[in-house]
């Protein structure tokens, strides 16, 4: 089709000049019961719907085999998702009879297929169009072969950077194909802040394709207002019970929530956001849940070129992005065997990286984040400290460690002790009780490893979230009480040797994959009417409190100089938004030439907290410390 503009489903053409095509997303809310997939299916015909959809996966083909065979050892959020997966996962008999009973009663049967396996069905069955999830829109492996078969795709585009749509659709125009993109925010529910609808005009004037919107947010007036905006397709999940157990239940609409367009107008003024495609914080979390890698098809051996043949594309994505894979094509590796399903990594076809950044004559000392598991390779980033990342696990497990290191060391204490979530200030005795008790627990590990380092005969810096987080809304209110719990927490802390610095919060973390609400720790002036009242000293992490001040329209300059004279730490990484943080330098909104004239003055230790910053021998913290370097000559 000449006009990329439009494409043609059936007889339906969509487009900038037509009716919004609108997809009811069942998805996996038919809990595996193909008695409900019917009723949810008669529910979107009699809605008006034009599509229903669903997805298919062969598991065996999505997901590395240890994640498969022991989803329990993965993290929290992956072991969730794939429990869930395996549960309603449906035989190729049972969508089978959907696709026939969709045909039946006069609705378009569209499906997403997580793999090559399941295309190939979905391709027996005839259907007409394709859906293809964020998770997949890195996948040009998936994606060439659904263009061979010469029906159009619909591309969903979550969880990604501008930069990523921009290479998939110089891709998807190589390869000359029919496609639509979709604006996605792919957390569940979606904060109408997170959205930036705004994004849909630039979609439009950048790709010069049929774009549209799927939604995860609660309540339907971001889509009307999607479609105010030009959106041509909308995509929702529908449900017959938002309290049904599944993740994607709280984002679905209920049959009469059509009717509610009125209520839902004021949230689309919330929605409008800024035109950018950043990751959100909960979208990096589900990034590497849902998202693929490069992995190795077979054994490998150091010289061995690399042939499309000896790589594969699966879950989770804490590798290399599968939009790399041509890349890989053709070189040699020359680090490492590397074993069947094992990530294949940038560093494995790199004979040389000039990491060592001695020459940029840094003022100020930096660290790069570590765990003991990685610190050889961090290290070798040539930073002056190292900033030890501590995990219940690494506690709970209590290794031995022997090695030295001519290299000094700050700690960072855990947040998660396996299902508590830390919390030092919090309104519930038990919870801090528990909290102080690992924390304590944490400082008698530290003990153990600062021998290794060289700043052993010193007051090594220890850094502790505050806590006073809360689930559904800020304790605003409680301030007071909570920070009179927080001094009775830390007069229990067995801290010899160690320098607790308390950091500074963001507006609206993410915990445990959903969103959550800080109410101290986060204003400049009671954080310094504490510090100077107590005698701990504050880590200013720059990220958390650019969100603060983003969230509540708080000027980050003033914040500085307000916070300064009680700061003994810098952790350093740019934001946008109110959950777009630990960007990388530039990345984000964060005016560093204002910023750095200030910090530039003081002799603090900074880390570049840059999140991922530590993939690829720490390419992330080293871009970070450069890029600071030309903003401000004299950091």
């Amino acid at each position: 089709m000449e006009n990329k503009r439009i494409i043609k489903i059936a007889d339906r053409i969509i487009g900038e000049d037509y009716p919004v095509y609108i997809i009811a997303e069942i998805g996996l809310n038919h809990q595996g019961d193909t008695k409900l997939a019917k009723n949810l299916i008669d529910i979107a015909k009699q809605s008006g719907a034009d599509c229903v959809k669903f997805q298919k996966r062969c598991l065996e083909k999505v997901y590395k085999k240890d994640a498969l065979l022991n989803p329990e050892r993965q993290e929290h959020g992956i072991e969730y998702v794939l429990s869930h997966i395996k549960k309603t996962e449906l035989s190729d008999e049972q969508m089978k009879d959907l696709y026939q009973y969709a045909n039946s009663v006069g609705i378009e049967f569209m499906c997403s297929p997580w793999d090559e396996t399941s295309l190939k069905f979905l391709s027996n069955l005839s259907v007409n169009a394709y859906k293809v999830a964020s998770a997949d829109m890195f996948n040009l492996r998936l994606i060439e072969a659904i263009n061979k078969l010469k029906k159009p795709m619909i591309i969903s585009t979550g969880m990604s950077f501008v930069s990523e749509i921009e290479e998939l659709v110089r891709f998807l125009k190589k390869i000359d194909a029919q496609f639509a993109l979709l604006h996605c925010n792919s957390t569940y529910p979606a904060p109408y802040h997170d959205i930036n609808l705004n994004f849909l005009k630039v979609m439009r004037q950048k790709f010069g394709c049929v774009v549209g919107y799927s939604g995860h947010d609660r309540g339907i007036s971001v889509s009307l207002a999607a479609v105010a905006m030009g959106a041509s397709i909308v995509e929702k999940h529908i449900t017959i019970d938002r309290n049904l157990p599944g993740p994607d239940h709280k984002a679905s609409l209920e049959p009469d929530e059509f009717k509610s367009l009125v209520a839902e107008i004021k949230n689309v003024e919330k929605a409008m956001g800024e035109p950018t495609r950043y990751p959100s914080r909960g979208e990096y979390l589900n990034r590497e849940t849902l998202s693929k890698s490069i992995v190795a098809a077979n054994n490998l051996k150091i010289g061995q070129i690399l042939k499309q043949s000896d790589m594969e594309i699966k879950s989770p994505g804490k590798g290399v992005s599968p939009l790399k894979i041509n890349y890989f094509a053709g070189k040699k590796l020359t680090k490492r065997n590397i074993e069947k399903d094992d990530y294949i990594l940038e560093s494995d076809i790199k004979t040389s990286r000039k990491r060592k950044t001695d020459n940029l004559g840094i003022k100020h000392k930096w660290g790069v984040v570590a765990r003991m598991s990685d610190i050889d390779e961090m290290i070798a980033c040539g930073s002056d400290f190292v900033e030890l990342h501590l995990t219940d696990v690494d506690i709970n497990q209590d290794k031995t460690y022997r090695k030295s290191y001519d290299i000094d060391m700050a700690l960072h204490g855990p947040e998660y002790n396996r299902d508590i979530l830390m919390d030092l200030s919090s309104m519930d005795g038990v919870i801090r009780k528990q909290s102080v008790d690992f924390f304590n627990k944490a400082l008698e590990h530290a003990k153990k490893l600062k021998p290794l380092f060289r700043n052993k005969n010193e007051n090594a810096k220890f850094v502790v979230h505050p806590g006073g987080m809360s689930m559904n809304a800020p304790l605003f209110d409680k301030i007071e009480t909570l920070n009179g719990n927080l001094r009775d927490s830390l007069s229990k802390l067995n801290s010899d040797g160690f320098e607790i610095l308390l950091e500074t919060m963001p507006g609206m973390p993410w915990y445990f994959g959903g969103q959550w609400y800080h109410a101290s720790f986060m204003d400049a002036d009671e954080i310094v009417d504490f510090s100077k009242k107590t005698g701990f000293g504050i880590t200013l992490d720059l990220s958390h409190s650019a969100l603060y001040c983003n969230l509540y329209k708080k000027d980050l300059e003033q914040f500085v100089k307000t916070i300064l004279p009680v700061v003994r730490y810098l952790h350093i990484s740019d934001a946008a938004g109110f959950n777009g943080e630990g960007l990388q330098i530039q990345d984000g909104t964060t005016d560093f030439k204002k910023i750095l004239k200030h910090l530039s003055e003081t002799d603090l230790w900074f880390l570049p907290e840059i999140w991922q910053g530590h993939k690829f021998g720490g390419e992330g913290f080293i871009t970070a410390v450069r890029r600071l370097k030309k903003i401000d000559p004299d950091f």
